[in-house]
């Protein structure tokens, strides 16, 4: 029998306003994480980011290179004392297993869906036969770009000797702004099909023909509006954006422009838009049956202007490789490496890529309008350790609320100007995309990324 759930509204109407780094270690199933001492040096900060050296390159003054030495200081990264169960969930360090209540093997059972990417047990309130438990869900990651979450409560109650399940709630569910807004799909007529009525009464599509559909930048709000059926736990929602939808394939292009009011989320906290046209209305699911595409290449699919979509210099033609970094640790970075908590830069590895000359490394910031940049370095190694990256190159997060940061290491076939000068405004992954390839056309050859969370202003849970 499927519980009923509660949402406490009047929390989730200013949550769910859109808030102003895909992650091969965003769900680490390792242990706690160890003690490490580091070196980092003191510099300045700019209103832009620059790389005045290549990698690892000796410097060729000696009297400077002892004067840096002179500056660095030791740098103590704290140990974790968070822990990962069964892979399966991360058990934060105020929750305080000495007080009893529901087995973390009943409440991990009940609680964690496989859909979702991530789960914490947050704290726990334990009286005689009552466990209140207060966890974080981290839904699929649909776009790669701005990782949502939603916070709950359950109550387990205890008979006898057994514990069991009660209820559940949520009590904040955040979406950013960034994760939709602006964002580009691309589907198959057989995926799509549904959408045929949008564009007029009676029409198809043709097997093996595309379906784009773009969402404009006006997506700022979504809202809760009352549950119709409150025993089925799929939470109506109310929001106003427009958009276009295009049907493409080698004998006509087609298009029609939408509208959207309302949808609904489920309790894996994915969403569904009502798409409407004057001549009808479809269910929109991003990130079910349909993949995220750049900017770019959603312009060049309807632009018609290749045939070749394979040969056009676009990110998704890159080939991509893997980054890993001790700094993460389930999905968040390490403490250390916020503004205010010593603005170390995280430690970050990749694979070697045949071909590559040097590899343009950048941290941004994927919840503000304009992704801003927090971190930029040129290399020609493959290995970045704890504040490698001075002040002038990094400015450690300090967010309002808990932002996503992303980086990107570009395998480049020959370094850039060492002088680059990378604005912290606009750091769009496509900008920096181009600017790599500004003066020498086709030079970024490959790609990784990296993501985690951070968050300054720690919750008392």
């Amino acid at each position: 029998m499927r519980k009923n759930y509660i949402l406490c509204s009047s929390l989730l109407a200013v949550m769910l306003m859109f808030s102003g780094c895909e992650s091969t270690q965003g769900v680490d199933t390792g242990s706690t994480a160890n003690t490490e001492t580091v070196i980092a040096a003191d510099s300045e900060n700019e209103d832009v980011l620059s790389s005045d050296n290549e990698g690892t390159s000796d410097n060729s003054n000696p009297a400077e290179s002892e004067s840096s030495e002179a500056v660095k200081k030791e740098i103590i990264i704290e140990p974790d004392n968070s822990y990962i169960y069964e892979g399966l969930c991360k058990v934060n360090a105020e929750y305080d297993e000495t007080a009893g209540g529901a087995p973390l093997d009943t409440i991990v059972k009940e609680l964690r869906k496989d859909s979702y990417e991530g789960m914490v047990l947050l704290s726990h309130e334990v009286t005689e036969n009552t466990d209140t438990v207060k966890y974080k869900v981290i839904p699929t990651d649909i776009s790669d770009k701005a990782r949502p979450y939603i916070l709950c409560n359950a109550v387990f109650t205890k008979e006898g000797d057994e514990w069991s399940l009660s209820s559940k709630e949520w009590s904040e569910w955040v979406i950013k702004r960034n994760e939709l807004s602006g964002s580009s799909w691309v589907t198959d007529s057989e995926e799509a099909k549904d959408f045929a009525k949008l564009f007029e009464s009676g029409f198809e599509f043709k097997e093996g023909s595309n379906v784009y559909i773009h969402i404009k930048r006006n997506l700022y709000l979504i809202s809760v509006l009352k549950n119709d059926d409150p025993s089925v736990f799929e939470t109506k929602f109310g929001t106003s954006f427009g958009g276009s939808i295009y049907y493409i394939n080698d004998e006509e292009n087609k298009s029609v422009d939408f509208t959207c009011t309302e949808g609904i989320v489920n309790d894996e906290g994915l969403l569904s838009f009502k798409l409407v046209t004057d001549n009808g209305e479809a269910d929109f699911e991003p990130g079910n049956g349909n993949s995220f595409i750049s900017d770019g290449f959603y312009k060049l699919c309807i632009s018609g202007e290749t045939d070749d979509l394979s040969k056009a210099d676009v990110i998704e033609n890159l080939d991509t490789f893997e980054v890993t970094s001790k700094s993460i640790f389930y999905g968040e970075w390490i403490k250390e490496t916020g503004g205010q908590n010593g603005n170390v830069s995280p430690e970050l590895s990749w694979e070697k890529v045949d071909g590559a000359g040097a590899y343009a490394i950048m941290i941004t910031d994927l919840d503000t309008v304009d992704y801003f940049l927090h971190g930029y370095r040129t290399s020609d190694t493959t290995h970045l350790d704890y504040g490698d990256l001075g002040d002038d190159e990094f400015l450690g997060p300090i967010p309002p609320s808990p932002h996503n940061y992303k980086v990107y290491v570009f395998a480049l076939k020959e370094a850039v100007d060492p002088g680059l000068r990378v604005a912290k405004q606009n750091c769009h992954p496509e900008h920096l995309f181009d600017l790599l390839n500004k003066d020498n056309p086709g030079n970024v050859i490959a790609y990784g990324t990296v993501t985690a969370s951070y968050e300054y202003l720690g919750r008392v849970w």
